[in-house]
């Protein structure tokens, strides 16, 4: 073990990727977490090939592939599939090549058992309230299980992942902006249909105002012979409540005149307004993520809106871009030099993480707002992206996780953002020949 001890806060996908890859290169890693219990909960999310990619270098690639759900395209119409406005396909990028549909609770669980086996300590119930920066190391202070405030621990060093609403990251001497989104989306997990087999990830558009959508989701742990979808219903967080006032029954007669009676099978299982829960977003933005010995990954150092499907990728590939950065930056059994370290892991970041949050805010209004202009606008957009060679190329780069500019999106380093072939990413049960080498 390395003479350092490294103090991870929150034990979602960013930071207990990163304690798994930490811990393997001989580190000492606690994981920090104020829950008292993990539970496998959460929604469906979207992993890109470059997240996959990761997930191989975890280990956890055939577990993730075995229990999720491949998806081949993102496909959107007008109401009730009268006009084409998205289709963006994976092969287009890379035949062979897929998204992967996953209930959050999956890959967390696969996550927390793997970080178990490495040798992570991951410590329940302890909420790290502030931090104190020395020439040596970082001081943690906590409240355990609802006590008072008291010393913690030290460490050598001190990763943030504890997410978007993170009262710690306002510790760090950086300049920072979060800006929450007006709009945020419904979501539910339902049983999918027997007759249902796409492999689209389906929307539906009224304009801005209007989004349903349908993700295939696989399966769980809990229940692998049942296969689960996600639904997702756009709504500004402001008007939650007339939502609720409205009930159950308004909300399924507007999704019925938006996507048609194919939502009708997925909605028969949404019997409580329960079911569904408001997820909130919002932007953040960070002046650099580091400070000495302490660095933001994750949504704790770059929250963005969910449009690009990029959140979980990306704080996979945070993790694996901060094990690079570590394991070529220290020497042997010598100190690691932090602030170097975490500094060298940002600039490897930069121009990747940018050009996903500028896409971000540009594409989140085309999609999540009230303006009759900007859905024209999208539309012919999306119109010239499906037919032009160019606009196909870069919708799909972009989907896929592997762009770092507008123009010149591709860099020579192709070991964090995976743009290659590669056989081993094919879905499962789709034969080896179909994927190109």
């Amino acid at each position: 073990m390395k003479d350092s001890s490294i103090a991870i806060v929150g034990a979602g996908t960013a930071g207990l990727a990163t304690a798994i890859l930490l811990a393997r290169q001989g580190w000492r890693v606690e994981v920090l977490e104020r829950v008292p219990s993990l539970q496998p909960v959460g929604a469906g999310i979207l992993l890109q090939p470059s997240g996959l990619a990761v997930l191989r270098e975890l280990g956890l690639f055939d577990e993730c592939t075995g229990l999720g759900a491949p998806v081949a395209r993102l496909f959107g119409t007008s109401a009730c599939g009268k006009r084409v406005i998205l289709d963006t396909q994976y092969q287009h990028w890379q035949p062979g090549s897929y998204g992967l549909g996953i209930h959050r609770g999956v890959l967390m669980q696969a996550l927390l058992e793997a970080a178990k086996g490495a040798g992570v300590a991951i410590r329940t119930g302890v909420s790290i309230t502030r931090f104190q920066q020395t020439a040596q190391g970082v001081a943690l202070f906590a409240t355990v299980e609802g006590t008072v405030e008291q010393p913690y621990g030290d460490y050598g060093a001190l990763i943030l992942a504890d997410g978007t609403r993170s009262h710690l990251r306002a510790q760090m001497r950086v300049r920072q902006w979060v800006r929450p989104y007006p709009w945020g989306a419904l979501w539910s997990i339902v049983p999918t249909p027997a007759d249902a087999d796409s492999t689209d990830l389906r929307q539906w558009y009224r304009g801005c105002s209007q989004m349903f959508g349908i993700m295939p989701t696989g399966r769980t742990h809990e229940a692998p012979e049942q296969r689960v979808s996600s639904l997702f219903w756009s709504l500004p967080t402001a008007g939650y409540a007339a939502w609720c006032e409205a009930g159950l029954g308004a909300w399924k007669n507007s999704v019925t005149q938006l996507a048609g009676p194919q939502a009708d099978a997925f909605l028969a299982h949404v019997h409580s307004p329960a079911q569904l829960t408001l997820a909130t977003y919002a932007d953040v933005r960070m002046q650099q993520w580091h400070d000495c010995r302490v660095l933001a990954i994750g949504d704790c150092a770059h929250a963005m809106s969910p449009q690009l499907g990029q959140g979980a990728n990306m704080a996979l590939v945070d993790a694996a871009a901060l094990a690079a950065a570590l394991q070529h930056g220290t020497s042997g059994d010598l100190p690691a030099d932090w602030p170097a370290v975490f500094a060298s892991y940002a600039k490897t970041r930069r121009q990747h993480l940018r050009y996903y949050r500028q896409a971000s805010r540009l594409l989140t209004p085309l999609f999540q707002s009230n303006s009759a202009a900007l859905a024209v606008l999208r539309d012919s957009a999306l119109f010239l992206a499906r037919h032009l060679p160019m606009g196909r190329n870069h919708a799909v780069t972009t989907l896929v996780g592997g762009r770092t500019g507008w123009l010149f999106g591709r860099t020579p380093d192709t070991s964090l953002h995976v743009w290659r072939h590669d056989s081993s990413l094919r879905p499962p049960d789709q034969p080896a020949a179909s994927v190109a080498d």
